[in-house]
């Protein structure tokens, strides 16, 4: 090979080099899961532009950006104060909702639990037994701000089944969320539908006493 040619073969191997840099992929189980770059807004296939501009002009923060910050925990917003209900559903007795978010990971992967239950957990491997499986999700955000949001199906028996976006926004402290807001949209829904909101509806709330605490062992986190 002559001097020339070695030269030609250094500079496109430093040119293809990083390509293979910044093109990566995460492994997950059996899978491997192409990510793309996150651009810090909740996408429109998750939840519509119009929804979200609704939500936004009704007084739900979202709270967009690619520095999140690490939001893992348990935490319980209660009371639940209903905000608007674009079904006009109307529910005074949903007091408790228990989140859980770990194993936070660069590019906002996370996961997220949640159950809303109108009880006091008296101590973590309670709630553990009855918050269920975690479901991966999203978070967004610029410094103590953050917005996570998730698809989600619930089946909890043979008769109906419902798949929402889920999304919870506030601002991180020491001892919990401040500001803490929750919103759930209907993607699709199948079953007995006659209990469930029409595809398309959304529903937010806010934490009652704008505060949703740290819980259990996280408290001396």
């Amino acid at each position: 090979m002559t001097k020339c040619n070695k030269h030609l073969t250094i500079l496109l191997g430093l040119l293809v080099l990083p390509f293979f840099l910044f093109t990566g992929c995460l492994k997950e189980g059996d899978e491997t899961i192409v990510l793309p770059f996150p651009n810090g807004k909740i996408p429109y296939d998750v939840i519509p532009e119009q929804v979200q501009d609704s939500l936004t002009d009704l007084g739900f923060v979202i709270h967009e950006g690619v520095y999140p910050p690490t939001i893992e925990g348990k935490y319980v917003a209660s009371p639940m104060d209903l905000q608007h209900a674009s079904d006009e559903y109307y529910n005074p007795n949903f007091r408790y909702l228990y989140m859980s978010f770990a194993g936070q990971q660069r590019r906002g992967k996370i996961n997220y639990s949640q159950i809303q239950y109108d009880t006091i957990f008296l101590n973590e491997q309670q709630l553990n037994d009855a918050i269920g499986d975690a479901m991966r999700a999203h978070v967004i955000g610029e410094g103590e701000d953050f917005t996570m949001y998730c698809i989600q199906t619930i089946s909890p028996d043979s008769t109906w089944w419902c798949t929402t976006a889920s999304v919870v926004s506030g601002t991180l402290t020491k001892t919990g969320i401040k500001d803490c807001q929750y919103a759930q949209y209907i993607i699709d829904r199948g079953g007995d539908v006659s209990r469930l909101p029409e595809v398309g509806t959304f529903r937010f709330w806010n934490d009652g006493d704008n505060f949703a605490s740290k819980i259990f062992s996280n408290l001396t986190d």
